[in-house]
């Protein structure tokens, strides 16, 4: 396998680096980060002994790595990304991936989220040409790699590389990103079979009466919760239930109770956080109406 891979590139590998590249042809990510590539490194020193790779030690150092990754980049099977630059490393090898595959690989601490979950969830008949994300702020980022990191190293094993966190370009794969970040990071699944990490349906849901402006607006929202809301209301009423802004929960309120004729307990417990004032619209961003929810204390300016 290694003399195959060797003899495809004008310049010639070792056994390790040639077995190496077949690892990360095999691993089909067509983007990885520097740890990644480490984690590969370490695999290969920790394969079957019988492999005559020719290793100069049992574990791989730092400078290791950097040769392995030069000879991989010589010789065109790793090379810089077109969009990240040298933020991530991109496996020429690899058959690239759409924008929401990519980012997710690029930055393991984001999600798709907003209008661009509500199209993934098939909440919403628009078609966004922004992939909207969403990430922890920077220190809240940086706890989450290092705790993905100690999860990943094994004992004895240091990671060569200091933390870094990816900045995502306007565009990726010609498709315009929009990245937000939070204190208050929500949840998010891996969707099965992809790289994609969207915000769970609940979450969905919540990102909607927190920020109506990046969700097709709230005429569209209330279209979509006539619609969707009886089939998720569990899902809805524990995410938003977990809300730190009470406004959220006012509005997610007065559309399953108002609206839609749904009610439970917790829903009953978020009219205690209504409070008056001309700043509570349903819609944040019209002006204030004088039609108004007497429970929910809104401007029902929609």
């Amino acid at each position: 396998m290694a003399r195959f891979i060797a003899s495809r590139f004008p310049v010639k590998l070792t056994h390790a680096a040639a077995q190496l590249g077949e690892m990360l042809r095999e691993a089909k990510l067509p983007v990885i980060s520097a740890f990644g590539f480490h984690r590969f490194v370490w695999k290969l020193y920790a394969g079957p002994t019988d492999q005559k790779l020719y290793l100069r030690s049992d574990l791989p150092s730092s400078s290791d790595t950097s040769r392995l990754r030069q000879s991989l980049k010589k010789a065109g099977l790793i090379g810089t990304d077109p969009d990240y630059g040298k933020s991530v490393i991109r496996v020429m090898t690899v058959p690239d991936l759409p924008a929401d595959e990519i980012v997710c690989l690029a930055d393991p601490t984001c999600y798709v989220s907003h209008l661009s979950a509500m199209q993934r969830w098939g909440l919403t008949d628009r078609h966004p040409e922004r992939l909207i994300l969403s990430r922890p702020d920077r220190p809240t980022a940086i706890m989450a790699l290092q705790a993905q990191m100690d999860i990943a190293l094994k004992a004895g094993e240091e990671a060569p590389f200091p933390l870094r966190i990816v900045a995502h370009p306007a565009e990726v794969r010609q498709r315009p990103v929009m990245a937000l970040e939070t204190k208050t990071v929500g949840f998010s699944v891996q969707i099965r079979g992809s790289h994609v990490r969207v915000s769970t349906i609940g979450q969905t849901f919540l990102d909607m009466v927190q920020k109506p402006d990046l969700c097709g607006g709230m005429a569209h929202i209330i279209d979509i919760w006539e619609e969707h809301a009886r089939s998720y209301l569990q899902e809805i009423v524990s995410a938003v239930d977990t809300a730190h802004i009470a406004i959220a929960k006012s509005r997610a309120g007065y559309i399953l109770q108002e609206r839609l004729g749904l009610t439970n307990p917790t829903i009953e417990s978020w009219k205690a956080l209504g409070q008056r004032g001309g700043s509570r619209k349903l819609d944040p961003d019209k002006d204030f109406a004088p039609e108004f929810s007497e429970t929910w204390m809104l401007s029902l300016n929609v």
